[in-house]
């Protein structure tokens, strides 16, 4: 387990934290296991997604620890399309049972409203959580293969800057458990990625996604001792997080950001 990442348990879930974010007042945050929730059988048990064929009322029941975990009012969250547009939660009205319902598509998103937890769905792709500082300002960005061709990182620094006028020089980032190079085969890389990104191979077919995002985080300005990497492979560690590459039909973990 890489030192630079926490574990911590409350109300029964385990979760990980990025030190880089732990230390910084009125800012939680958590990479959640899929231990202690309530589903079954391929979603056991802390599956946070409601797009994956398990009961509703149990993913609710779910979303409801994460909400007591963390001692927010709201989760927020998108259905994610591998794109890389941007949502912006400016209304922290409740729903009825402590998240508001998907009705929106994006797969950033980003708040300076207090008490909304802005959560990102896994199985595989990374999440990568932005803090402001100087504007007290949060995003969660869901990144896949897919979202780091279309540089949806550069987008959401982009879409932080417009928002809130923050300097990317100033943003503390960290890129949670996700696929590593150790197991990111493409064997039709060559007409699914673009040439530009081939150095990223760690071996043949192999694809060191978590080098990328770093890069792609510096290339938008933010500076690389802000940036913290899990180290995390999901496909390796399915003991403690769902992995859709490996076992397909299987539930979501998220990673959660919120502002106090």
């Amino acid at each position: 387990m890489p030192s630079s990442f926490i574990l911590n348990k409350n109300n029964g879930l385990s979760f990980f934290q990025f030190p880089l974010f732990q230390t910084v007042p009125g800012l939680t945050h958590g990479i959640f296991t899929r231990h202690g929730g309530k589903s079954s059988g391929p979603y056991a048990s802390l599956n946070l997604s409601f797009s994956v064929g398990d009961q509703a009322q149990t993913v609710a029941a779910n979303r409801e620890l994460v909400i007591n975990t963390l001692g927010i009012s709201i989760l927020q969250s998108l259905k994610q399309v591998h794109g890389k547009g941007s949502v912006e939660i400016q209304d922290g009205s409740p729903g009825n049972i402590g998240f508001i319902p998907e009705s929106q598509s994006g797969d950033i998103l980003m708040t300076r409203l207090p008490g909304q937890g802005l959560m990102i769905k896994l199985a595989d792709c990374q999440s990568i959580l932005l803090y402001d500082p100087n504007h007290r300002a949060v995003a969660n960005i869901h990144c896949g293969w897919r979202g780091n061709i279309n540089n949806v990182i550069g987008e959401a620094v982009k879409q932080m800057k417009r928002a809130y006028q923050t300097d990317p020089a100033g943003l503390l980032a960290g890129i949670g458990p996700s696929l590593g190079p150790c197991c990111a085969q493409f064997v039709n890389y060559r007409t699914e990625i673009p040439a530009r990104y081939w150095t990223y191979q760690s071996r043949p077919n192999y694809f060191d996604l978590w080098r990328l995002s770093r890069d792609q985080l510096i290339a938008a300005g933010v500076r690389e001792d802000r940036i913290q990497i899990a180290g995390i492979c999901t496909c390796c560690q399915t003991q403690d997080f769902f992995s859709y590459r490996k076992e397909k039909m299987t539930g979501r973990f998220a990673t959660v950001i919120a502002l106090q």
